[in-house]
């Protein structure tokens, strides 16, 4: 299974995850379960790479600028069976495990990697505003089910409003394909919902060859000059998540 990391990169459905990846200083708005020990290990393990090696980057911090975990969602808000999961270090993809589930992504790297894959003319489109920093956490549910939440901090009201309307653009054009279509790659489909100006909700799945059979449900709530976005997995057959009341209750959060 792809990384947790790699799901908001195609939400989920390109690979669940939203990855830390090396999580650097923050840019401004506009340019821009595993344990503790595994991660200790893997921690000493880097300290005795070969000489001419590029160094490992620093574990992530868990704190962003002023984002804090109390920030982000509690496990059972996204469903009764998740539970916060630690990404395992990934030294072929230059990660290093801080051992917790709460990470700081690099800002460019999240904007980036929310941009939905796969769809016409999403490319022709304003790329989204880059926060100044970003908190994210990973979760799990048996079954192997994954889930992410990402709390976004920018510099103006005006930056966290485009985002909103960026990422439903985009999402708009993840519309499910003409019958004639003869499709070679999966496509990703999204049922768009806005229920005002600062709220965005969707579910995603794929059709065509090789598509996933997984569900995404995915909140996105704007206060301020904050961003907060849940994307959750669920199988076929489960019902939506509750998008009115996570919407709600990731307000209450971004605003700490």
């Amino acid at each position: 299974m792809q990384r947790t990391r790699q799901l908001l990169a195609g939400l989920a459905i390109g690979g669940l995850a939203l990855v830390c990846g090396a999580c650097g200083s923050p840019a401004t708005d506009t340019t821009n379960a595993a344990d503790s020990t595994r991660a200790a290990r893997g921690a000493a393990d880097h300290a005795g790479t070969k000489a001419g090696d590029p160094p490992m980057p620093k574990p992530p911090a868990t704190t962003a600028g002023p984002l804090t975990r109390k920030n982000l969602p509690a496990a059972d808000r996204l469903g009764s069976d998740f539970k916060p999961y630690v990404e395992p270090d990934a030294p072929e993809e230059g990660f290093v495990s801080n051992g917790q589930p709460v990470r700081r992504r690099d800002p460019k790297e999240v904007a980036a990697s929310i941009v939905p894959l796969g769809c016409p003319g999403v490319e022709r489109l304003s790329p989204l505003p880059v926060p100044a920093n970003a908190l994210e956490q990973t979760y799990r549910a048996p079954g192997r089910k994954s889930a992410v939440a990402l709390v976004l901090d920018y510099r103006s009201e005006a930056s966290a409003k485009q985002f909103v309307h960026g990422l439903a653009d985009m999402l708009a054009r993840c519309k499910q394909p003409s019958a004639k279509a003869k499709l070679t790659t999966p496509r990703q489909v999204a049922l768009v919902g806005r229920p005002d100006a600062d709220t965005l909700f969707d579910s995603r799945h794929e059709v065509g060859p090789r598509a996933d059979p997984s569900r995404w449900d995915e909140t996105v709530v704007r206060q301020g000059r904050r961003v907060g976005l849940a994307i959750v997995q669920r199988g076929t057959g489960e019902a939506t998540v509750d998008h009115g009341a996570l919407a709600g209750y990731l307000r209450t959060l971004i605003t700490r």
